[in-house]
């Protein structure tokens, strides 16, 4: 980390500095296009990787169920969800549009990010809430139960918090949870791992050490899992969390983000690192939810 601030360039504002994104090459994608494009020498740093579910069979019969009619809604909140899906799907034989036209599903996206990767697997998004990407932005906008409302079905990581599901539900919603896929540490074995959605564009992965060593300006959370995993090395460089669940993982261990990213589209990551590296101050969190 640099000890002084760098004058910016206003067409790249990240000229000269060196920001960790906890991705490795192959999941970089936007994100690191963004920031090299921004001026910044991005270092890949994968902490997690993501495998299928020990249970790969109850996952399928939630997708069979999707095609069958079973579910009103399918919730979506991540990309990493969006591949899980699509992967399954293909391994019955079926593509997840057709699941879902078949089963006249809406769906929902928790954010821009996770729409965009569903409309890129050509799926008709129905319900993206306005705002930071959040269970709790998606569940305030969710629309009120219908009396003869199917149920909606939450695929998830293993990690997940049960904050969307407790919220619908308490809206009087029938939801049905399944794990899509588990987080675990980088690599994940070749024969459990999920397939990479997108090219390497950030070099060769580097490890937490060999990025730390770096000095970089700022580090990228991606997750409450790269932040936990980061910090866990007790590296002080200014944290930009992608989300307010992150930045509250961040600040149970004891660290306050420097920037918070609304969404994880890519220009709001490079205004928050921006943020961050500049030292501009940043908006507090809103409330979190009560315990569950």
């Amino acid at each position: 980390m640099s000890p002084a601030p760098r004058p910016a360039d206003p067409g790249r504002p990240l000229a000269g500095r060196v920001v960790a994104l906890t991705r490795g090459p192959d999941r970089a994608g936007l994100l690191g296009a963004a920031l090299r494009n921004a001026g910044a020498t991005v270092l890949a740093v994968p902490v997690i990787d993501f495998s299928w579910p020990d249970d790969v069979a109850r996952f399928d019969a939630a997708l069979a169920g999707l095609g069958g009619g079973r579910y009103g809604w399918l919730a979506v909140t991540s990309a990493t969800t969006v591949t899980a899906l699509t992967g399954r799907a293909g391994a019955l034989g079926r593509t997840l549009p057709d699941l879902l036209s078949g089963g006249c599903v809406r769906v929902a996206a928790v954010g821009p990010a996770t729409a965009d990767a569903l409309a890129a697997a050509g799926v008709h998004v129905d319900l993206v809430p306005d705002g930071p990407s959040s269970a709790e932005t998606l569940a305030a906008a969710w629309p009120a139960r219908e009396q003869t409302a199917r149920p909606v079905l939450l695929p998830h990581s293993d990690l997940a918090a049960g904050t969307l599901h407790h919220r619908l539900t308490s809206a009087g919603w029938a939801v049905e949870t399944v794990t899509a896929y588990h987080t675990v540490d980088y690599p994940a074995d070749a024969d459990r791992s999920l397939s990479s959605p997108g090219p390497r564009g950030d070099g060769d992965p580097r490890t937490v050490a060999e990025a730390q060593d770096a000095r970089p300006d700022a580090v990228v959370a991606t997750s409450p899992s790269t932040a936990r995993r980061w910090l866990a090395a007790g590296d002080p460089c200014p944290l930009v969390a992608i989300g307010t669940t992150t930045a509250r993982a961040a600040e149970e261990v004891g660290t306050t983000p420097a920037a918070v990213a609304a969404t994880t589209r890519p220009e709001d990551l490079v205004r928050a690192v921006v943020r961050a590296v500049h030292r501009e101050p940043t908006d507090p969190l809103p409330a979190a939810d009560p315990p569950q």
